[in-house]
């Protein structure tokens, strides 16, 4: 029991004992008035509920007239510090090992003794070991990475800087009455605190989180610097490539630094708040949910001074929204946010496609080509890349069509050049009809001697 606890419980008893410790009593007054205090129910500073007895409370009256309030504190353990429960030495060899390496869990501890031989298996438990390491001050494990400086900071105008997170949602019921798990996906201007984008989906992977930066982007214009963590979503080469092209600096946070990411992390700390614990109990269709979080987004969040920047968001936004970029005309923008894949193009004329294959033309037979498509749009066919250039639309497969259909010639192959230098099969057979030519000369000499 520290001390902050035990003078807690000293004010409590004073409470308790009321104005009795400043009254001038006669002889035979502080029993009755001790046995009427004793009638009383109190709850203790744990939140127990008490009826203490009257002698309890003439023990207390007593050791605070001779003593004043540090008498009332619970006294202090005599073995303080020490534990019971484990041996002198084990405890000593225990304590050692943690301070050596303060990162070494409560288990690591207890194998290390067991392995040493200290003590039988099973024979030390965490909580001996747990109490240990708290009455030394040794309980709390430091962090893997040193402490980064904090400061307070705001991006000087809207644009500066866009944070994007995600934030897990309440179950809703989809339509085949399923529980499904939600997501809450973000774009957070520092600058203002304005809410760019927020939607609840059913999935966190890489292009919901892609599609809620398109919308942001769509209806407010381009950051200059996006700032997230490492999730998988946020470190995608599809995301990494979609800011290249928009000019926009893809900024990530330190390993297990989520702190950087305050004013994020802040905003879905005022959601569970104000939305997450009004919502009914009974889990809620998608579309419900969705439409009660714009709401309170639309008409509550951004329309009330926030207590950092002491301003309405969306008037703060609205006021310096002409420093945002505007999307550069002529720019496709809509194709920068599609899905990449290379695959090459089989005999057939076809490519492996989502577990299947489609049909691209037949001139590319042997050629790797770039197939882009919407991930969130699994109906629509993959448009067809080469070289940078869009050359059509992969097909479904129509195996009855293709069982009767016109065969186009493709392209002959250029004739190889024509040879002007000897080959090394030419040299072998001029070696070959250099021995003949000899081996014939000499048999005819053999014939001429006879």
């Amino acid at each position: 029991m520290n001390h902050e606890t035990r003078r807690a419980i000293a004010l409590w008893r004073m409470s308790v004992l009321g104005p009795l410790v400043s009254m001038d009593l006669e002889h035979g007054d502080l029993r009755p008035l001790l046995e009427a205090a004793a009638t009383r129910t109190y709850e203790t500073p744990q939140g127990r509920r008490v009826r203490p007895r009257w002698r309890t409370l003439e023990a207390w009256y007593y050791a605070h007239k001779h003593g004043g309030l540090e008498a009332l504190e619970p006294a202090t353990r005599k073995d303080t510090g020490t534990c019971r429960a484990l041996p002198e030495s084990l405890a000593q060899h225990i304590l050692a090992l943690r301070r050596e390496q303060p990162r070494r869990s409560v288990r690591t501890l207890v194998r290390a003794v067991e392995r040493a031989g200290m003590c039988r298996v099973g024979e030390t438990s965490a909580s001996s070991v747990l109490r240990l390491l708290r009455a030394h001050g040794l309980c709390q494990r430091p962090s893997a990475s040193p402490a980064r400086e904090r400061r307070p900071f705001l991006p000087e105008h809207p644009g500066d800087l866009w944070m994007g997170d995600s934030m897990h949602g309440p179950r809703v019921r989809d339509a085949d009455g399923v529980l499904r798990k939600t997501y809450l996906l973000t774009q957070l201007d520092v600058a203002t605190r304005f809410v760019i984008h927020s939607e609840f989906f059913l999935s966190e992977d890489a292009a919901h989180q892609e599609d809620g930066l398109r919308h942001a982007i769509t209806g407010h214009g381009l950051p200059r610097t996006y700032y997230v963590d490492r999730g998988p979503a946020y470190t995608a080469q599809s995301l990494q490539r979609i800011c290249a092209e928009l000019g926009i600096w893809l900024a990530h946070t330190a390993p297990g630094d989520c702190e950087a990411k305050g004013a994020i992390e802040r905003y879905h700390k005022t959601w569970r708040a104000e939305v997450g614990c009004e919502l009914p109990t009974a889990p809620l269709a998608l579309g419900e949910l969705a439409e009660r979080h714009i709401a309170w987004v639309s008409r509550e969040y951004n329309r009330r001074a926030h207590g950092t920047t002491h301003r309405v968001p969306i008037e703060h936004f609205l006021e310096g929204c002409h420093h945002m970029r505007p999307i550069p005309q002529g720019l496709d923008f809509e194709s920068i946010f599609l899905h990449r894949v290379t695959r090459k193009v089989r005999s057939d004329c076809t490519v492996r496609w989502d577990g299947g294959f489609v049909q691209v033309p037949g001139e590319f037979v042997g050629q790797k080509i770039e197939l882009r498509f919407a991930p969130l749009q699994p109906t629509q066919p993959p448009t067809i890349v080469v070289d940078g250039a869009r050359v059509g639309v992969a097909e479904p497969i129509d195996l009855l069509a293709n069982s009767s259909g016109h065969r186009r010639k493709l392209a002959q192959p250029e004739p190889p050049p024509r040879r002007t230098l000897k080959g090394p099969l030419d040299y072998i057979t001029d070696e070959y009809t250099a021995l003949l030519r000899a081996f014939g000369e000499d048999l005819d000499d053999a014939e001429d001697e006879r």
